[in-house]
């Protein structure tokens, strides 16, 4: 299991898992973009803690949550198909067991996706920390809701990697793991914006940011996208089972 686990690990963190990053952190900053204008267009400096406010503010709009599941699937969701076609995946469980095997891989899908859109938001914070460091007051920022936004987009990355890897293994196709979680995650928000709008569990953008009425705060949708992990990595676990007998 655990040079399973490495294997995965190296064949998820390379020129994918970068080309993640790249596009939560370019997302994030493009969404912040008018706040860090305005700093500069200001002939006063910013509060204490602006660009971490500003990093907090633009990772929970609608600018930036969108682009979270196509920066989630990029390191790793369609690399199961990839090993069925190559024949890697027959040799690799004579090693380890099916059961091993496909419990590694969805370890690496989840830590790859969730690593990819919080190592993202946080060189996007970097950045701005860079550029807005000098047009702000000295003191120490308050970072608390910025924490929390950063492990939900870690639970949230987790999942939306997942989804790609078991729909992609359900139809067979690595092309699948990049498109459907986007499709999904607009479907989602189609159902309960036209559909059911009092049904918010259905809005993958409170999952990020939970509203009031969300009971127990953000563990609320936390256990709710943790569940629908699971959901999903049982659907995974089934197909693939069946896919790798098959062989």
């Amino acid at each position: 299991m655990k040079h399973a686990v490495l294997s995965g690990a190296r064949q998820a963190f390379g020129p994918r898992f970068l080309a993640g990053v790249l596009v939560m952190a370019a997302a994030v900053l493009a969404a912040g973009f008018d706040a860090i204008h305005r700093a500069f267009q200001s002939e006063y400096l910013m509060p204490a803690g602006f660009h971490t406010q500003m990093i907090a503010s633009a990772l929970a709009s609608d600018t930036a949550i969108p682009f979270l599941p196509m920066a989630a699937v990029l390191p790793f969701a369609g690399t199961f198909v990839e090993d069925i076609k190559s024949k890697f995946a027959r040799f690799f469980c004579i090693r380890s067991g099916w059961m091993g095997y496909l419990s590694s891989r969805l370890i690496v899908c989840f830590l790859s996706g969730a690593l990819a859109v919080v190592g993202g938001a946080l060189l996007a914070w970097g950045a701005a920390a860079l550029v807005l460091l000098p047009r702000q007051e000295a003191g120490a920022a308050q970072e608390g809701l910025l924490t929390q936004i950063l492990w939900l987009y870690a639970l949230c990355g987790g999942f939306w990697a997942v989804v790609g890897m078991s729909l992609s293994t359900l139809m067979e196709s690595k092309y699948i793991a990049y498109a459907s979680p986007f499709v999904l995650y607009y479907l989602l928000v189609i159902l309960h914006e036209r559909y059911t709008p009092s049904l918010y569990v259905l809005d993958p953008a409170q999952w990020i940011v939970p509203q009031a009425r969300w009971p127990f705060g953000a563990m609320g949708p936390a256990a709710v996208v943790l569940e629908l992990t699971a959901v999903f990595a049982g659907l995974f676990i089934i197909r693939a089972e069946r896919r790798l007998k098959a062989l």
